[in-house]
C-alpha cells in the first residue's frame, strides 16, 4: 500500500510538475509569436468573415464586441448573429451599427436540430457565402481582444503553416473571490493543456478555418447536428486528416468579477458534459485527472498522521517533502495568471477549484442532457442532438 501511495504521489507531481514547465514554456513561446507577429512581414493577409453568435444581456459584450470591430486587420467582414431580432443582444447590435456600419446583422432564427450557437455560427457563414472570403473566423461575444488579436489568430494560416488555427482565453479577476480565481485557475488548466500539442483542439471561442477546408472538411454538415461546435470536431477533424494549430499569442480576455458560484457550475458542468458525449475518451482521461489530483494527497495525508502518532520518521519526513513540493508547485502555477493574486487566495480558490470538479463531474455520470442558454438539449453519442426543450 506503502508502494502504491508514494507512487502516486510521484505522479502527481510530475504531473503538476509538467504543467508548471507547460506555463512557462507557453509565456515564452507567446511573447515570440508577438514579437514575430511585430517584425515579421506576412505579403498578404487572407480576407476574413468575423462570425459571432450573440445572445442574452451579458453587460460584458458591447466592450467585447467593440473590442472586435477595433482589430488591425487589414480586410474582414464582422457578421453578427443573434436568434431574432427584438432580443436585448439584437438590440445592442442595432446601436454598435450606428457607429460601425460595416456590420453584418444576421437573425437565424430558432434552432430545430442542433445547438443554437451552431445553428447562429451557419447562418452567418451562409450570409457571406456570396463574398467568398478567404477565411471563416469563429467568436464568442464576451471576450475581450487585443487589436492585433485577428492577425495573431489568422497568421499561422496567412503563413501557410495550418488551414485550421485556434486561440484561447484567460480570466482576469477583478475581485479576491474563490470562486472567480477558481473559475480562473479552471481555465489556466484547460489552456496549459491546450498548449500540448497531443490536447490541442478547437476552441469555440477563437478559431480560424480556411473557407475551402470548412466546405470540404463538412464542418457545417457536422454543426447542423450537434449540441456544441468546438468539441464535436475533434474526432470529425480527426477522421479528415485535419491539423489544429494552436496560435498562442491569440489570446482573449475574459473579465470576471463577482462571479457567481452557480453560473461557474453551470460553465463547469457543460466543459465536462461536451467531452462526455462528443469525446467519451476525454471525458474518462478527465475523471482519471481528477482521481490523480485528489487521492495521492489524501493517502499520503492518511500515511503521514500514522506516521507521526506511532514515530515512523522516515515516513514522515517523506510525506512531510510531498506536501513541501506539492504546495510548492501549486503555488508556481499562479504566475501564470493574468491578474495580481494573493498566495493565500490562490491556495484555497485551487482546493475550492478541485472540490467544485469533483462534485460537478460526479454529477455528470447520469445525466444526458445539457442546460445551455435557456434550452435543454437531450444529446446522444457523437454530440448529436435527439431532442431539445425550449426553458423559457
Amino acid at each position: 500500500m506503502l508502494l502504491i501511495t508514494y507512487g502516486l504521489a510521484a505522479l502527481l507531481l510530475i504531473v503538476l510538475g509538467l504543467m508548471v514547465y507547460t506555463g512557462k514554456s507557453l509565456q515564452h513561446k507567446r511573447q515570440k509569436e508577438l514579437t514575430q507577429l511585430a517584425t515579421a512581414q506576412i505579403l498578404r493577409w487572407p480576407t476574413i468573415a468575423l462570425i459571432v453568435p450573440i445572445s442574452g444581456n451579458d453587460p460584458r459584450t458591447d466592450h467585447a464586441l467593440r473590442s472586435l470591430l477595433t482589430q488591425d486587420y487589414p480586410a474582414f467582414i464582422p457578421v453578427f448573429v443573434t436568434q431574432s431580432a427584438t432580443e436585448p443582444a439584437a438590440n445592442l447590435v442595432s446601436q454598435l451599427k450606428r457607429t460601425y456600419p460595416k456590420i453584418q446583422h444576421v437573425t437565424a432564427g430558432p434552432a430545430l436540430n442542433c445547438g443554437q450557437k451552431n445553428h447562429n455560427l451557419l447562418r452567418g457563414v451562409a450570409a457571406v457565402e456570396a463574398l467568398a472570403p478567404d477565411c471563416y473566423v469563429f467568436c464568442d461575444c464576451t471576450h475581450v481582444a487585443q487589436s492585433n488579436f485577428l492577425q495573431a489568430l489568422v497568421a499561422p494560416i496567412a503563413r501557410g503553416e495550418t488551414r485550421f488555427s485556434t486561440g484561447y482565453h484567460e480570466v482576469v479577476c477583478k475581485d479576491s473571490s474563490a470562486t472567480s480565481i477558481g473559475y480562473a485557475i479552471c481555465v489556466l488548466f484547460m489552456r496549459l493543456l491546450q498548449a500540448l500539442s497531443v490536447f490541442t483542439q478547437p476552441w469555440g471561442g477563437a478559431m480560424a478555418i480556411w473557407r475551402e477546408t470548412f466546405t470540404k472538411g463538412q464542418i457545417g454538415a457536422l454543426w447542423s447536428k450537434t449540441v456544441v461546435d468546438d468539441c464535436a470536431l475533434v474526432p470529425h477533424l480527426r477522421d479528415k486528416h485535419i491539423q489544429v494549430q494552436l496560435a498562442r499569442a491569440a489570446v482573449l480576455q475574459t473579465p470576471v468579477e463577482h462571479y457567481q458560484k452557480e453560473v461557474w457550475q453551470a460553465w463547469m458542468d457543460r466543459q465536462i458534459l461536451f467531452p462526455k458525449f462528443c469525446v467519451p475518451s476525454q471525458w474518462w482521461l478527465l475523471g482519471i485527472f481528477l482521481m490523480l489530483m485528489l487521492v495521492p494527497p489524501i493517502l499520503v495525508f492518511e500515511d503521514l498522521v500514522l506516521s507521526l502518532q506511532h514515530g515512523f520518521w522516515a515516513h514522515a519526513l517523506l510525506g512531510g517533502s510531498f506536501f513541501a513540493v506539492y504546495v510548492g508547485l501549486i503555488m508556481r502555477l499562479a504566475r501564470y495568471l493574468s491578474f495580481p493574486c494573493k498566495k493565500w487566495s490562490f491556495f484555497k480558490a485551487f482546493f475550492v477549484a478541485l472540490g467544485t470538479f469533483f462534485h460537478v463531474y460526479m454529477g455528470t455520470f447520469w445525466t444526458q442532457t445539457i442546460h445551455w442558454q435557456g434550452k435543454l438539449y437531450t444529446v446522444g453519442r457523437g454530440g448529436i442532438v435527439l431532442k431539445t426543450n425550449n426553458l423559457h
